[in-house]
């Protein structure tokens, strides 16, 4: 089926804001926004039914966020909104009288008191985001849980490469590590944020990279073994950290 795209549906959200539409049926509320029809009666079943699942806080514009209630008579349903991007949603029952609002993600979190999910790719059996593949974006695909870039996929790996060390060193530039030698930027960086103990020789490998890990680990981007490899899994949630970071550069 045709699904309307990222900015259609963030704009059909929108247009509901300060409404009382979908007070008590955030599921409902969201799949209108793709135009899909009824499938799944609350949003725990959506978000049981995805497998394309990410856990940071940052998600793309137009995609479904998931949330864990806790407590209360919803916690057999759960919640979900529709991403805006830059950590913010557009959710039912979240503004003055339970009207229909854009909040901040974390802090809809907080206030209901709920445990955040995470996004998903895919929403109702359809794949609704495709991560765009321009290096100009900071963002990258690649085949994930093998810790090996797809030989095939060489190109590709060189463009995403040159392209997060340009985030990278953008983002370390602007909060004042601005070493010429980016690996040494980052390996002070790491230091003060207590994640590295090494010599700090700009020698950007094993140790090094084992430091990024749990740096990103800890951030709930990274969720593999700490293994001082920086194969895909480790530059997309590097690239996931760096398009978080982007009001800073």
């Amino acid at each position: 089926m045709s699904v309307p795209d990222a900015a259609e549906r963030v704009r059909r959200a929108s247009s509901a804001v300060g409404s009382s539409e979908g007070v008590g049926f955030c599921e409902r509320f969201v799949r209108g926004c793709f135009g899909f029809p009824a499938r799944y009666g609350s949003a725990r079943l959506a978000w049981l039914a995805t497998r394309q699942r990410h856990t940071d806080s940052a998600p793309p514009a137009g995609v479904p966020v998931f949330w864990d209630i806790l407590t209360g008579t919803n916690k057999v349903y759960d919640h979900i909104a529709l991403s805006t991007g830059g950590g913010f949603c557009i959710s039912t029952s979240a503004g003055p009288g339970s009207t229909v609002a854009k909040v901040g993600i974390d802090d809809l979190t907080q206030r209901w008191g709920m445990s955040y999910r995470g996004w998903s790719e895919d929403y109702h059996g359809v794949r609704v985001h495709t991560a765009d593949a321009t290096p100009d974006d900071v963002t990258a695909t690649s085949e994930h849980g093998t810790g090996r870039w797809p030989g095939r996929d060489l190109r590709m790996v060189a463009e995403h490469t040159a392209a997060s060390r340009r985030a990278w060193r953008l983002l370390m530039a602007s909060i004042g590590f601005d070493d010429a030698d980016l690996d040494l930027a980052m390996q002070r960086w790491l230091t003060l944020r207590g994640f590295y103990s090494g010599l700090l020789d700009g020698d950007f490998v094993e140790k090094s990279i084992k430091a990024l890990q749990e740096f990103l680990k800890a951030k709930g981007l990274y969720l593999f073994p700490v293994d001082g490899d920086r194969g895909p899994d480790t530059v997309r949630a590097e690239i996931r950290y760096l398009n978080q970071q982007r009001r800073f550069f």
